[in-house]
C-alpha cells in the first residue's frame, strides 16, 4: 500500500481537514493553482462534525487498528490540514500538509512493515516507496507538522520549512487564504483556473462546461461556515463583465433543471427549494453565489449515500 494512500486515508475518514496557519502555508510550492483548507477544531465541535463522527462509527475496527500501530487518531490528533495542488503544465500534483500532534518513531515502524523505506533530508526523516519519483511519500517535520505527497514535492516542502522562506507565495493569495480562513470553516482558494483547466480535456463536455468554461475564471473563493444553518459562499473573478452575467446565466440554468425533476425526486424536490433562496450576483467582473441550508437538512441528504457506501466497503 502506498504511503500517500495510507495518510490521505487516516486524514479524509475523519473529514477534519484544513485550516490556514502561517507555518503550514510557507511550505506550499508558490505556484500552487488551487488550495483548499477546514478547521479542525471547529468542524469537530459542530453538530454537522458530530454526525460526520457517528456515520464512522460502522468503520471503528479499521480506525482503532491504524491508531494503535501509529498513535495517531485523526479524529482526535489533527487540527489543521492544508491541501494544494501544484499545477505544472501537463501533470497536476497535490502536497497535503498537515498540522497536529504525530508519534514520528511509531509512525515509522508502520510504514516500514507497509514496504515503505525511510532516507535523510535536510536531516528530516523521509518516508517512501521504491516507485522513484513519482511514488506517494511521507514526512513528520516535527512532533507537530507532516506533509505528504511525490517524492519531490516533499522533499522541497522540507527544504522551505527549513530555509523559513517568507514571501514565497504570491501576497494577494496569502491574504486571501488568511482572509477566507477567518470567516469560514471550510475554504478554498484558486490562484490560477485557467492552469488548472488545462487538464479538463474531456470530449463530452463543450462550451462553458469544458475548459474554456474554467479559463473565463481569473481567481475563485469559496467558504463554508458550519452551525444549525450551514452557510456556503462562492466568488469568481470572471474575465469580462459578460463571463459575470454568463456565470449566472449558467447556474440558474442548473437550478433550473433540478426544479424539473423535482416533480419525480422529493429530494431533488428539497434541493430546487433551496435553490429558490440562492442569492446570485454579477456585479462588473465579479459573481456571487450565497447559499444556506439547514443542517439537519444536509443530514438528510448524507445518510442515504452513507448506508449506501457501508454496504459497498463492509467492516471486515
Amino acid at each position: 500500500m502506498q504511503i500517500r494512500r495510507l495518510f490521505f486515508a487516516a486524514a479524509f475518514s475523519a473529514l477534519s481537514l484544513f485550516a490556514a496557519d502561517a507555518g503550514l502555508l510557507r511550505t506550499l510550492p508558490a505556484d500552487s493553482a488551487f488550495i483548499a483548507g477546514i478547521r479542525a477544531d471547529q468542524v469537530r465541535s459542530s453538530r454537522f462534525g458530530q454526525f460526520l463522527l457517528d456515520q464512522m462509527k460502522t468503520e471503528e475496527k479499521n480506525m482503532n487498528e491504524f491508531i494503535t500501530a501509529t498513535g495517531f487518531d485523526p479524529r482526535r490528533d489533527l487540527s489543521e490540514l492544508v491541501v494544494a495542488s501544484s499545477n505544472a503544465k501537463g501533470h497536476g500534483k497535490t502536497l497535503v500538509v498537515a498540522r497536529g500532534r504525530f508519534d514520528v518513531a511509531r509512525i515509522q515502524e508502520f510504514t516500514a512493515k507497509h514496504g515503505m523505506r525511510t532516507q535523510l533530508h535536510q536531516g528530516v526523516n523521509l518516508m517512501a516507496g521504491n516507485g522513484g519519483h513519482s511514488e506517494g511519500a511521507l514526512a513528520v517535520l516535527d512532533g507537530s507538522t507532516a506533509v505528504a505527497g511525490d517524492l519531490e514535492m516533499v522533499k522541497a516542502a522540507i527544504d522551505r520549512h527549513k530555509s523559513s522562506m517568507a514571501g514565497v507565495m504570491d501576497p494577494k493569495v496569502a491574504n486571501r487564504i488568511m482572509d477566507m480562513s477567518t470567516k469560514y470553516d471550510a475554504w478554498m482558494v484558486s490562484a490560477s483556473l485557467a492552469r488548472l483547466a488545462d487538464d479538463v480535456k474531456d470530449p463530452q463536455l463543450g462550451g462553458m462546461m469544458a475548459g474554456d468554461f474554467m479559463k473565463s475564471m481569473e481567481s475563485v473563493l469559496g467558504g463554508v461556515r458550519f452551525g444549525t444553518n450551514i452557510e456556503i459562499m462562492t466568488e469568481a473573478t470572471m474575465r469580462s463583465e459578460k463571463d459575470a452575467t454568463a456565470m449566472v446565466d449558467v447556474v440558474k440554468f442548473l437550478a433550473g433543471m433540478l426544479q424539473l425533476n423535482s416533480q419525480n425526486d422529493k429530494r431533488a424536490g428539497e434541493a430546487a427549494r433551496l435553490l429558490d433562496k440562492m442569492e446570485l450576483k454579477a456585479s462588473g467582473t465579479q459573481f456571487r453565489m450565497s447559499l444556506t441550508i439547514p443542517e439537519e437538512m444536509v443530514e438528510g441528504f448524507l445518510k442515504p449515500a452513507a448506508v449506501v457506501v457501508r454496504k459497498k466497503n463492509p467492516v471486515i
